[in-house]
């Protein structure tokens, strides 16, 4: 009879195969990669790339989120014996939250933005004043919600883009941000208070940098092991163990046939010899 694999064996055999087939991969990944660097996209555009030999270089990105409110309208009025008391108003639902890169600014430059940006706030003295970070990461959790969690779902993201390595740890955090206005015009538009507020402007507009450094690196050769939600770390040794439970519950039967075998050839050979007698 044909003797089935075991999954082990399956397993042993696969990582044979990646092995003897490494050289290949590693070729054709490098291929990849060399094209994807060596040539841009259809309008001239290249990738950020941090250069092989600073692996533990920190990377700084731009973004705009630009959020424009819904629009108010009035609708009815509401009246008592014919008097015009108040206006219902009713939202068109046209509000938009969105958020871009903005490519048109070098590593330098983002970096130093993010250090005149601290020079600025302990510039402005103050005898119980919050550092910098502690400035930043307040008016960030003091934003709306929906733009507080556009921020927080692009981080996410970029996290985990530049994790896809089991040899390198690498977080995203905004070192800067700037709230500001969508401008049409070169000067902003005067506005009045209106009951002590201020008009709000239609479109806002959030300046964000992202800075992006390695903080951890494997001390194993392999890199970390991934594993997941339905994963077995004990997978090798629970499928040894079942391989070798069968193997003796395999060799126990055979005993048992070759003892029956035997015997039941002695007596074959006893009733020959009674009819030769006979």
């Amino acid at each position: 009879m044909p003797v089935t694999p075991s999954p082990l064996s399956l397993i042993e055999d696969a990582d044979a195969e990646t092995v003897a087939g490494g050289t290949q991969d590693t070729v054709d990944d490098s291929l990849s990669i060399l094209s994807r660097v060596s040539y841009p996209d259809p309008l001239g555009r290249r990738d950020l790339l941090i250069p092989s030999n600073e692996p533990a270089k920190p990377a700084y990105e731009a973004w705009e989120l630009v959020k424009g409110e819904d629009t108010i309208v009035p609708t009815t009025w509401k009246t008592i014996c014919g008097i015009r008391i108040g206006v219902e108003w009713k939202s068109l639902g046209n509000g938009f939250t969105e958020i871009n890169p903005q490519s048109g600014y070098d590593q330098e430059e983002l970096a130093n933005l993010h250090l005149d940006a601290i020079r600025e706030h302990e510039a402005r003295s103050s005898k119980n004043k919050k550092s910098y970070a502690q400035d930043l990461a307040n008016r960030v959790f003091g934003l709306e919600a929906d733009v507080y969690d556009r921020i927080q779902l692009l981080v996410d993201d970029k996290t985990k883009a530049t994790n896809s390595t089991p040899y390198r740890r690498r977080e995203w955090r905004i070192v800067m941000l700037k709230e500001g206005e969508f401008r049409m015009t070169e000067l902003l538009p005067e506005r009045r208070k209106r009951f002590f507020h201020r008009q709000a402007p239609a479109v806002r507009r959030l300046f964000i940098i992202l800075r992006g450094e390695e903080v951890k690196t494997s001390k194993e050769d392999e890199g970390w092991q991934q594993f997941g939600r339905h994963t077995n770390p004990w997978c090798r040794v629970d499928m040894q163990e079942t391989r070798t439970a069968r193997r003796d519950h395999r060799d126990y039967f055979e005993r048992i046939g070759q003892k029956f075998g035997a015997r039941r050839g002695s007596i074959s050979r006893n009733e020959m010899n009674v009819r030769v007698t006979n």
